[in-house]
């Protein structure tokens, strides 16, 4: 009995840590979404490519490689502004080792940017080519 009741606590505390973690990571979603410019950029073109997908209608591979694709460049975005905000908080002077920092973070985001905009051509590309040539 005494494990039964060791067991029923620690899942008690774990599910409450975990709660807490989700609640945290939530809020930090609001937050990218609230107040960063560029995430918010971010989120409108993929709206833009979802719409588009769906209009193209794409094949589940297709949506596969879409929904990483985008998720690769929101997250890059948000590790960004993560990464931005720290050294925010720990270097309120111009420091050049902060600034190569925060250029790397961003360089991060460009490099997702160029991949997905590669990545788009792969997948509209012959779509839209396609749609072309017919109305030709």
């Amino acid at each position: 009995m005494k494990t039964a009741a060791k067991w029923r606590e620690f899942l008690k505390s774990e599910g409450a840590r975990r709660a807490t973690g989700f609640r945290a990571a939530f809020s930090g979603l609001r937050r990218l979404v609230t107040s960063e410019r560029h995430f918010q950029i971010h989120l409108i073109a993929a709206t833009c490519a979802v719409i588009m997908a769906a209009f193209l209608d794409f094949s589940s591979l297709e949506w596969a490689i879409l929904a990483v694709t985008i998720g690769l460049v929101l997250f890059a975005e948000g590790l960004n502004s993560a990464i931005e905000r720290a050294i925010d908080t720990t270097t309120p002077s111009f420091h050049p080792i902060a600034k190569a920092a925060k250029d790397i973070a961003a360089a991060a985001v460009l490099i997702a940017a160029i991949v997905s905009v590669i990545v788009g051509l792969l997948l509209y590309g012959p779509k839209l080519w396609a749609l072309l040539v017919a109305r030709h």
